[in-house]
C-alpha cells in the first residue's frame, strides 16, 4: 500500500541518518570537524528523506485538502509564534510546580554546540525541522489517521515526540508535538508545522543564545 511504502521509506531514511550521525561521531569526536561534518551529514539526510516521501507520495486524510501557498506560509510563521508562546508557558509551569530549568537541557547542549561550531545553526534550523516533522507529524500523526482518530494520533505522535527528546521537560515537548499537530492538520501540508518548528529553533536559539 502507498501509506506503508511512504512510511517505511521515510523511517529507513531516518534509521540510515542516525547511524551515520552516529559513526561521524565516533570517528571525528574530539576534532573541529565534529560538528561541521554533523551538519552537511544532517542536511543530506533531511534532502533524502524528503525526496523519499516525494517519491513515495502517499495523501493522508489531512493532506487530502490542499493548501494555497500562502496560507502555508502564514500557519507556518504564525504557528511558530504560537509554538514559542506554548513552550514559554510549559516551561514556567514546570518551573514554579516542579522546580525544573527555564531552560530544556535539549536547548542548553543546543546552544553551547551553536556557540562552538555556528554552522551547526544550519542543522538545527533546516535539517531537524524537515526530518522530525515528516517521522512525527506526517507519519506518527498524519499517517496514523489511517488507522486511528486524529486525536489518538496525536497523543501518540506527541508522546514519542516526549521520548525522542528525553530530557524530563514532557510537558513543554507534549504540548509542543500538539501544537506542531494542529499546525499541520489546519494547514494541511507538512511544510506549515516545517516552518513552525524551524521558526521555533531559531528564536529559542538566538534568543538564548544571545543572553
Amino acid at each position: 500500500m502507498a501509506i506503508e511504502k511512504n512510511s517505511l521509506s521515510i523511517l529507513i531514511g531516518y534509521l540510515a541518518l542516525m547511524i551515520a550521525q552516529m559513526l561521524a561521531q565516533k570517528l571525528c569526536w574530539g576534532t573541529q570537524m565534529l560538528y561541521p561534518v554533523l551538519t552537511v551529514i544532517g542536511l543530506l539526510g533531511a534532502l533524502i528523506i524528503w525526496k523519499l516521501n516525494q517519491k513515495y507520495s502517499y495523501q493522508n486524510i489531512i493532506e487530502e485538502k490542499q493548501s494555497r501557498l500562502k496560507k502555508i506560509i502564514l500557519w507556518g510563521s504564525s504557528g511558530a509564534l504560537l509554538v514559542i508562546l506554548g513552550q514559554a508557558v510549559t516551561l514556567t509551569l514546570a518551573h514554579v510546580l516542579f522546580h525544573q530549568s527555564l531552560i530544556s537541557q535539549n536547548t542548553n547542549a543546543l546552544i553551547t554546540v551553536f556557540h562552538h561550531s555556528p554552522i551547526y545553526l544550519l542543522d538545527i534550523v533546516i535539517a531537524t525541522p524537515i526530518v522530525e516533522e515528516l517521522i512525527f507529524r506526517k507519519i506518527f500523526f498524519g499517517n496514523l489517521t489511517y488507522y486511528f482518530k486524529p486525536w489518538i494520533a496525536a497523543i501518540i505522535s506527541s508522546f514519542l515526540f516526549v521520548i525522542a527528546h528525553h530530557d524530563g521537560h514532557f510537558l513543554t515537548y507534549f504540548v509542543m508535538g500538539c501544537i506542531f499537530e494542529f499546525i499541520y492538520y489546519k494547514a494541511h501540508d507538512i511544510r506549515a508545522s516545517m516552518i513552525a518548528h524551524a521558526g521555533l529553533n531559531l528564536i529559542t536559539l538566538l534568543l538564548w543564545g544571545i543572553h
